[in-house]
């Protein structure tokens, strides 16, 4: 039989998606490069041509999905509307995306909060902070503009939200995975602190009090009520282990 050969970029992408199947339906740990390696009969080299390590290809899904939704935010940047409207939409498209991809961001929430992958966390949320920074520098350029922000240092300004915006997302994970109030309750301090992050945001681009919307409520209780769920199934799991 004569083996298929592939391109290199559909073949990763092939390794990838298989990846994120077991992982998902799995658990990061659970999932073995065998599993990945047997499911598309391919020779154990092929895997190691485009991956250190379990972890590395991890870390290539989460950067894939990153760049999606990077991708998904750069058309917003040449509507025609004015940049309050923009900032608030990009966060609401990217909430959107997420929620899309919601196996993807399950995987890894557990697994990047050990504290033996501290490092490739803080990878993560600096390749999100690149990726994003430009895109709300031009908004942030535009609102100077339209007198609606107050801040001369667009560059500086977008690169300090985008590293707010990581802050909020690891304070959010980590209530999530230790707090052990009701949905409800931890839905109502997710939020509380949610007003606190934006109340920031307006304070460093001398935005109107309450003009940042950055989240959908819906989809917002949505998100958190997902991430929540997997992970009391996952912690029981374990403790159905032990």
């Amino acid at each position: 039989m004569t083996r298929q050969v592939k391109r290199p970029e559909i073949r990763k992408n092939e390794i990838i998606d298989a990846a994120r199947k077991f992982f998902f339906q799995k658990g990061y740990e659970q999932t073995s490069i065998q599993d990945i390696i047997d499911d598309l009969s391919i020779a154990k080299g092929t895997f190691y041509h485009y991956f250190k390590a379990k972890l590395d290809l991890l870390d290539q899904l989460i950067d894939r999905t990153t760049s999606e939704i990077s991708a998904s935010i750069k058309p917003i940047l040449n509507m025609d509307i004015n940049a309050i409207e923009k900032f608030n939409k990009v966060f609401q498209v990217a909430t959107a995306v997420s929620l899309q991809n919601i196996d993807v961001f399950l995987v890894p929430l557990g697994v990047m909060y050990k504290d033996e992958n501290t490092i490739i966390r803080v990878k993560m949320y600096r390749r999100m902070v690149e990726k994003s920074t430009p895109l709300l520098s031009s908004i942030i350029e535009q609102g100077i503009k339209e007198g609606v922000f107050n801040n001369p240092y667009h560059s500086d300004a977008a690169e300090l939200l985008m590293q707010i915006v990581a802050n909020l997302d690891e304070t959010i994970c980590r209530l999530i995975l230790h707090e052990n109030e009701t949905l409800e309750h931890l839905a109502k301090i997710l939020v509380q602190k949610t007003k606190l992050y934006l109340d920031a945001m307006e304070r460093i681009l001398g935005a109107p009090q309450g003009s940042l919307q950055v989240y959908i409520p819906e989809d917002y209780e949505k998100l958190v009520k997902m991430f929540h769920e997997e992970l009391r199934k996952e912690k029981n799991n374990e403790t159905d282990k032990t």
